[in-house]
């Protein structure tokens, strides 16, 4: 960016920020933020802050937000985080409505620093940043957005404002870009010891992904037969190597070894029934019904089971003939890269183009694929469907859940707290099928409780390569603060250097916590109290996701109901953990799911398009 210019920052407070939806998270925004007020400091550029302030009474608020207003003066939500406060010599505005013009005094500031462009940071891009940029244009001054330095609860809308401005009112670009950097990396530090860096990985840039994808396009088709000898190859050569998969996921996850060997067999079943059925003739269609591959899979996969879910989505991608485009999550990406040079020793990795990256990879991802399959959050799955029904290609998306199990008076009520203990805070509870609700019927529920309380207090936690273990350390310390944050306990004598949360029951909850309103990845669960099944069943459907849910009852009328009522893509009689199937479903209800179900015949449903021949 040559010329004068300025840093623009709107509406980074507290209040905004705080935003549960906010898309990239809080924590990955206000790095981003920071690091680059620290860069435009460094390069001499004005920085000038813009922020809303509301009158302790209220008065001044927007009227959308006079019912609730935020950003109000004096309390901690209108602050800055420190990370984003103003140094002496870069001044403050404040503003009532949405564009940052509308504070007094910001066009005669900008104009007596002689500033020409004006780089814009903070939230939300579909409103505030949106009419800021507007209001720029207007103004004469030429405008860059980072794309990573905006943020927005509603994600699809604020991508939709962005893809709009660029190239009209402003141009989008990364950081990076703005500031001629080659690369950006992440930095992925040791769960069980946070001092210790594990890996960086290069976050790749949109220019990359376009090309990868051209390259792609560009790559002769495969026969069926080979595709299904490599996939046979790659499956009896995980097979052999079984201990170097479960020590990666140990090592890079802190995932305990029960679990890490648990999804070394389930990924490997996943993969065996993918080459079962393109063997199987119904895969090759008939005289009548082709299935042609759709063209360039676009896959996203999280940090939580980076081999498992990888496999699930590669190998039918590439059996049913598609090209991929995958982006691991940055966690994940050293136990990826191990997945996609075993893919190339199978002769596969022509086929594959792997891009380690964040939001803005991902975006560029979306952009180039053919076809999406997602697995992550929901609002960043709902920004995924909303892109893949503007550009009407098919996507698949698994977005986690907030599910639960229903105990009532006929259970085995010791099995049941011992089931369920094991089941929520098994690799400390980031599994998107972990239960975070207990919804107990009255008759039983302090007998339960205590139960359940005993049994969550005799759980293992320590050491993930112990044989032993069952909670290990979450992902990191940031993750770990936002779990304290909302109640649960350090592992005192494990936490100094790790990331150790205690796991935590969380009695009769507010209506209001986290744990009752969306997904908390992590080792707490809510414990309620209902008067009865009706209750029970109404309690267990109360929110807007549906992944799985579990009923512990030895009634059959209350197997019969549940079954009947409960609104969930999987549900389980007797066991929190069900052992999943490869040739079933896995698919969920509501906002938990969009799309065809991955896994089993589903799997050539979602990966190619039925093709009718007629006169032959």
């Amino acid at each position: 960016m040559s010329g004068k210019t300025a840093l623009l920052l709107v509406d980074c407070q507290e209040d905004y920020l705080a935003r549960e939806s906010l898309q990239p998270p809080r924590g990955t925004l206000i790095a981003a933020i920071a690091e680059t007020l620290e860069a435009a400091r460094t390069q001499g550029w004005p920085v000038v802050h813009v922020r809303t302030r509301v009158a302790a009474d209220g008065s001044g608020a927007m009227p959308h937000r006079r019912g609730a207003p935020e950003a109000v003066d004096g309390t901690p939500g209108a602050a800055a985080p420190p990370e984003l406060q103003e140094r002496p010599g870069e001044p403050v505005l404040f503003k009532r409505f949405f564009s940052a013009f509308d504070a007094p005094g910001l066009d005669t500031e900008l104009q007596s620093l002689g500033v020409e462009r004006l780089l814009v940071a903070g939230v939300h891009s579909h409103a505030c940043i949106q009419a800021t940029v507007l209001d720029a244009y207007a103004h004469g001054f030429e405008v860059v957005i980072g794309e990573d330095l905006v943020g927005s609860y509603d994600a699809a809308h604020g991508a939709q404002a962005l893809r709009w401005l660029d190239g009209r009112a402003a141009s989008v670009k990364s950081s990076a870009a703005i500031f001629g950097k080659a690369s950006k990396t992440w930095s992925h530090f040791n769960p069980c010891d946070a001092r210790e860096l594990l890996f960086e990985a290069e976050l790749t840039r949109s220019a990359t992904v376009t090309s990868e994808a051209d390259r792609l396009r560009g790559q002769p088709d495969m026969p069926i037969a080979e595709r299904s000898s490599a996939l046979s190859e790659l499956h009896r050569r995980l097979s052999s190597t079984r201990g170097m998969w479960v020590e990666a996921l140990i090592r890079d996850l802190g995932k305990p070894r029960v679990d890490a060997e648990g999804e070394f067999t389930y990924g490997l079943g996943l993969l065996e029934h993918v080459v079962t059925t393109l063997q199987n003739e119904e895969a090759h269609g008939s005289r009548r019904v082709r299935y042609r591959p759709v063209g360039v899979a676009g896959l996203i996969t999280p940090w939580n089971n980076p081999f498992a879910i990888p496999l699930a989505k590669l190998a039918p991608a590439l059996a049913y003939g598609n090209k991929v485009l995958w982006k691991p999550a940055p966690q994940g990406s050293r136990i990826a890269s191990m997945l996609r040079d075993s893919l190339a020793d199978v002769g596969l990795g022509e086929s594959i183009a792997m891009l380690t990256g964040d939001g803005v990879t991902g975006q560029a991802v979306l952009a180039s694929a053919d076809l999406f399959s997602f697995t992550g959050s929901v609002p960043v799955g709902r920004l995924i469907v909303a892109e893949a029904g503007r550009r009407a290609i098919p996507a698949q998306a698994e977005l986690g859940g907030s599910n639960a199990a229903i105990v009532d008076g006929s259970a085995d009520l010791e099995a049941a707290a011992s089931d369920l203990a094991a089941a929520i805070f098994s690799f400390a509870g980031q599994r998107c099928t972990a239960i975070r609700r207990v919804i107990v019927l009255d008759a039983v529920y302090d007998v339960f409780v205590e139960r359940l309380a005993a049994a969550v207090d005799a759980l293992s936690v320590g050491d993930p390569a112990g044989v032993a273990t069952q909670v290990g350390p979450v992902i990191d310390k940031a993750s770990q603060r936002t779990f304290l944050s909302m109640g649960a306990q350090a592992a005192v004598d494990l936490s100094e250097r790790g990331c150790w949360v205690r796991p935590t029951l969380v009695i009769e909850p507010r209506p209001d916590h986290p744990l009752l309103r969306h997904e908390v990845f992590g080792p707490l669960a809510a414990v309620l109290r209902v008067r009865n099944l009706d209750a029970a069943i109404a309690s267990h459907n109360s929110t807007d996701m549906g992944l799985l849910g579990a009923l512990f009852s030895n009634d059959a009328g209350a197997h019969a109901r549940f079954l009947a009522e409960a609104q969930a893509g999987i549900l389980s009689i007797g066991k929190a953990r069900p052992p999943f199937a490869a040739d079933g479903p896995f698919t969920g209800w509501k906002a938990s799911g969009y799309g065809v179900p991955e896994h089993g015949r589903w799997n050539r449903d979602f990966y190619t398009r039925a093709q009718a021949i007629y006169g032959h």
